[in-house]
C-alpha cells in the first residue's frame, strides 16, 4: 500500500524509475552508484584476488619447505656531534672591503679578455696532446700581453715603487731605514701621552672621551710594553653607573648595562694593565626603575647587591693606586650592617680617599662617622708615591745655579 501510495499505480511506473534494494543490507541504492568514470590506472581493491596470492613457502632440493628469512631493520647511525659554537660578539663590526672591492673603477678603455685554455685530461690518458692554435691571434697580442690588474691599481703600485726607489737612493748608505723604535724614550713618551692621555676624566657612563684609540699598542713589543704605563697611569677613571638598555638579539627583554662595562673593560685589559691605575673616581648608585621592570623590589635595585660591582671592587684590589674619590648615591643609607659591600670596599688601598658630593643638592647616604671609619682602613700610612710639590720661579733659577 505504501509502494501504491508514492507512485500511484505500478504498472504506470517505468521499471528504471522504481527504487533498487541491496539484497545484504536492504538499503536503496543510490540511481548514480557505480557511473562515475575513474582515472587512469585506478583498480578497485574489491576486485582483487587475494585468494589467489602465493602463500606457500619456498623448499629446497629435497622438497623440505624453507621459511624465509626475515629481513632485520637497518638501525640508524646517530648523527655526529655538531661542532661548538664561536663566542658571540655583541658589538661586531662591518667586514672590511676585499682586495677588488678597494680597488673598483671604471674602465674607460676596454680591452678584451684574455684567451683562457682548458684541457680536461682523463685519467690513465698517456697519448700526446695537440693544440693548434690561430697565428693571427698570437701575433695580435704579442706586442702588447695583457695584465689581470686593474689599471687604477697598476698607477698605485707605480708609484709606490718608484717612491721606494728613491728613498733607497736619497738615504745614506749603510745606515738603513729610521722609524719610531730609533726615537730616543723622551721622545717616545712625549708621543705616547699625546695619543693616549686625555685632559679630561674618562667616563664609562658617557664615553664621549673614551675614544683614544689603542691600536698603537699592537704595532711591536717594545710599543707593547711602554704604552700602557702611560694609557693606564696618566689618566683618571670615572666608573659610574651606565643607565642605557640592551639585549642580544635573541632576548626580546632589553637590561639596564650598569657596572657591566667597568667590570668586561677590567677583565680585559688583565691583572697586569691593572697595576698601572692610579686615579679612580667611583660613584656608587642604584639601577632605576624604569630601566629594570625585570626586578621587582628596591632592595634588588641597590648597588649592594650587584655582582658586577662586587666583581670590580674584588679586582681593583689589587691596584696600587694613588687616589681613590668615592661618591655615594642611592636610596637608602649605607650602614655597618652591610657588611658585604663594606668587606670588599675596605681591601681597596690607596694613598688618598677622598668623599665627593654632588654638584646638586643631595643627602648623604653615608654617616660622616662612617666613612671615617672606612677612610682610616682604605688609606695608607706609608705613602707608595711622594706628592709633587709647586716650586716658583725663583726657587727653580736658584736650582739651576
Amino acid at each position: 500500500m505504501a509502494h501504491e501510495e508514492g507512485f500511484g499505480s505500478l504498472e504506470l511506473v517505468s521499471p528504471s524509475r522504481l527504487p533498487q534494494f541491496n539484497k545484504q543490507t536492504g538499503r536503496p541504492i543510490r540511481r548514480g552508484a557505480g557511473t562515475k568514470n575513474h582515472q587512469k590506472g585506478y583498480v578497485d581493491s574489491s576486485m582483487i584476488d587475494v585468494d589467489g596470492a602465493d602463500d606457500s613457502l619456498s623448499e629446497d632440493e629435497d622438497g623440505n619447505p624453507v621459511q624465509a628469512k626475515r629481513v632485520k631493520k637497518r638501525k640508524r647511525t646517530p648523527s655526529p656531534t655538531p661542532p661548538p659554537l664561536e663566542p658571540i660578539i655583541y658589538d661586531e663590526e662591518a667586514d672590511e672591503p676585499s682586495d677588488e672591492e678597494s680597488v673598483i673603477t671604471r674602465r674607460r678603455d676596454r680591452v678584451p679578455a684574455p684567451v683562457t685554455l682548458q684541457f680536461n685530461v682523463p685519467l690513465g690518458f698517456h697519448g700526446p696532446l695537440v693544440v693548434k692554435l690561430d697565428k693571427d691571434i698570437i701575433d695580435r697580442y704579442s706586442g702588447n700581453p695583457q695584465s689581470l690588474r686593474p689599471p687604477e691599481k697598476m698607477r698605485i703600485l707605480e708609484t709606490s715603487s718608484t717612491t721606494e726607489s728613491s728613498s733607497r737612493e736619497t738615504s745614506p748608505a749603510g745606515k738603513g731605514y729610521r722609524g719610531f723604535t730609533d726615537l730616543p724614550p723622551e721622545l717616545r713618551n712625549k708621543i705616547y701621552r699625546m695619543i693616549f692621555v686625555s685632559e679630561c676624566p674618562l667616563e664609562f657612563s658617557k664615553p664621549n672621551n673614551f675614544c683614544k684609540s689603542a691600536a698603537l699598542l699592537s704595532t711591536c713589543k717594545l710599543v707593547a710594553s711602554e704604552g700602557p704605563s702611560i694609557l693606564y697611569g696618566e689618566n683618571k677613571f670615572s666608573f659610574e653607573r651606565n643607565r642605557h638598555t640592551r639585549s642580544p638579539f635573541w632576548d626580546p627583554t632589553p637590561k639596564e648595562i650598569g657596572y657591566k662595562d667597568v667590570r668586561q673593560f677590567l677583565k680585559m685589559i688583565g691583572p697586569e694593565n691593572v697595576q698601572y691605575l692610579r686615579d679612580i673616581k667611583f660613584v656608587f648608585e642604584d639601577a632605576n626603575p624604569g630601566a629594570t621592570p625585570y626586578l621587582s623590589t628596591h632592595e634588588e635595585r641597590r648597588f649592594l647587591n650587584d655582582e658586577h660591582l662586587i666583581d670590580c671592587l674584588r679586582i681593583l684590589r689589587n691596584a696600587p693606586l694613588r687616589t681613590l674619590r668615592m661618591m655615594f648615591l642611592g636610596r637608602r643609607t649605607i650602614l655597618r650592617q652591610d657588611a658585604k659591600f663594606l668587606g670588599y670596599l675596605e681591601q681597596i688601598k690607596a694613598d688618598e680617599v677622598l668623599h665627593e658630593m654632588p654638584r646638586w643638592y643631595h643627602a648623604h647616604k653615608i654617616h660622616p662617622w662612617l666613612f671615617n671609619e672606612l677612610q682610616k682602613v682604605m688609606q695608607r700610612e706609608k705613602k707608595l708615591y711622594t706628592p709633587i710639590e709647586e716650586t716658583t720661579a725663583d726657587e727653580m733659577m736658584e736650582s739651576f745655579q
